[in-house]
């Protein structure tokens, strides 16, 4: 018999290994499995001597589990089943059934072994309930917990997602843990090749070995960089660094945040400054100087030709009047460029359009002797129409002084490119770009200054008065250039004003009026 109640046992653990992989009906499962527990706990005890049988506690692990998977009800429903089985083991032969196990037992002891065995179900039944309301509890409780961390974190993420500064964390071997979104614009680096990878392939073994002797504990001021950081693309930010040490509870080092913003546009905004404060400063003794040169340059000029005009004078002596007449002028019109640089002249601001303005500049250029057979003039619009405010006049010297230069940039020849769009902010955008020698960092750094000339017999004054207009414009150029590269130049217009527009349309409207 027992080795049929081992068949039998293997045959139903066999069944209802095959139905849990199914996943399928689990609630009958359940109820199958616990019918099928307490079945072959019954037979189990009834073979082995029933009220003496060691295996009756066996019951008590299927109330526990009922207790832990329904709850109070599928305890007590185990409980009252589980005594009910057990009495009809005790009873058995009253029902006719073969029982030598009950031989010798009166009812007083069937029924104290009943009630006992009655009362410890029913405890490990209320019992069972208890864990399972306590369990149900911490795992709500835990649900809580994991969903409230879970909120955190995805705040954290979000905090640290639209800081707009770029943000890095890393440990104390300089690994970077976090790396934001900010971080990725300003760098032009994806966090897959930074994070997990060290901050020195990002940002120098220079800069990590600052932060490494810093001793950020022990001074209470975050630690300052500026630095230039070159991007993927070739070109380079000016970012400013604030390095701050990442602590635990007991204020132990765990690691070092990094923050930084992007101070290009500021450095620029500085230069600019300087470099107005220098002209101005250049302008006002560009007054003085040129007014006291020019009054006696005027009569030595006068003298020369009042001597010219005497015909019984040597060649020699004619020529050297001639070259003295030459540089006079020469010097006259240094002269003049200084006092236009000094004393700007006003020119009347309209609303024009810059496509026409630069296909007229590129057809005058394009049929110049210097320019056929060995410069390439490319002109890329856009857009059909790119209207601005400003001056004709005194656009076309800026526009003729760039090109100018980006021709005399290319001695032997090349492609001079010049593109036309809308800007960003509605207004217009010029991008002059040529092959040429380019400039050097130091040169790019002095392009503006007064009498800083590249090119043989230039005054240094063009890129200064392109300067002034630009700004008259409140317009901005940028320029980008590396040593034997070539130069890339970009002016930006603001979009035309209401009221330059509310002009333009007047005469329209009086037209159609009459």
């Amino acid at each position: 018999s027992l080795q049929l109640f081992n068949a039998l046992t293997l045959i139903l653990t066999s069944f209802f290994i095959l139905l849990w992989v199914t996943h399928r009906w689990e609630k009958a499962q359940l109820y199958l499995q616990i019918a099928s527990d307490l079945g072959v706990t019954t037979l189990l005890v009834a073979l082995t001597q029933g009220i003496q049988s060691p295996f009756v506690s066996f019951y008590l692990l299927v109330i526990i589990y009922c207790s832990l998977s329904m709850g109070s009800k599928g305890g007590k429903i185990a409980a009252a089943l589980s005594t009910i089985l057990y009495a009809l083991i005790i009873h058995a032969g009253n029902f006719g059934l073969a029982a030598p196990f009950s031989k010798g037992i009166n009812a007083q002891q069937a029924m104290f072994r009943i009630a006992s065995h009655a009362l410890g179900f029913w405890a490990v039944a209320f019992l069972g309930t208890y864990l399972h309301q306590r369990l149900r509890a911490v795992e709500q409780e835990l649900k809580e917990k994991t969903e409230t961390l879970g909120k955190l974190q995805r705040l954290n993420e979000h905090i640290v997602g639209s800081i707009r500064s770029g943000l890095i964390t890393t440990d104390l071997q300089g690994r970077v843990a976090v790396f934001n979104e900010a971080a990725r614009e300003l760098t032009g680096r994806h966090p897959e090749e930074v994070l997990d990878h060290q901050i020195q392939d990002l940002l120098g073994g220079e800069f990590w070995n600052q932060i490494l002797n810093a001793n950020l504990l022990a001074n209470p001021k975050p630690l300052r960089r500026e630095q230039w950081l070159t991007l993927p693309g070739g070109s380079k930010r000016y970012l400013g660094f604030s390095v701050s040490p990442l602590v635990d509870e007991q204020q132990q080092l765990l690691g070092y945040i990094v923050s930084f913003q992007d101070l290009t546009e500021i450095l620029r905004l500085e230069e600019e400054v300087r470099l107005k404060d220098r002209m101005a400063a250049v302008g006002r003794m560009a007054a003085g100087i040129a007014h006291e040169i020019r009054n006696p340059l005027t009569a030595i000029r006068g003298s020369v030709e009042i001597l010219r005009s005497h015909g019984n004078l040597p060649k020699n002596d004619q020529r050297l009047l001639e070259i003295l007449i030459r540089e006079s002028d020469r010097l006259n019109t240094f002269i003049e460029n200084f006092l236009n640089f000094a004393h700007p002249r006003t020119y009347t601001k309209r609303a024009l359009d810059l496509v026409p303005l630069l296909t007229d500049l590129v057809a005058l250029l394009r049929n110049s002797p210097e320019v056929r057979g060995k410069y390439s003039i490319v002109l890329i619009s856009e857009a059909a129409s790119i209207p601005i405010y400003g001056s004709v006049d005194q656009l076309n010297q800026v526009f003729w002084n760039l090109t100018q230069n980006a021709l005399r940039a290319m001695p032997n020849g090349g492609e001079l490119k010049i593109t036309l769009r809308v800007a960003s902010n509605g207004g217009g955008q010029i991008v002059f770009e040529d092959q040429g020698v380019g400039m050097s960092e130091q040169e790019l750094a002095q392009i503006f200054q007064p009498f800083h000339s590249r090119f043989k017999g230039g005054l240094g004054l063009g890129l200064t008065i392109v300067f002034q207009i630009v700004e008259d414009h409140h317009a901005r150029i940028h320029f980008e250039s590396e040593k034997g590269k070539g130069t890339k130049v970009t002016l930006s217009f603001l979009p035309m004003p209401e009221s330059a527009l509310a002009d333009k349309e007047e005469p329209a409207r009086v037209a159609a009026h009459i």
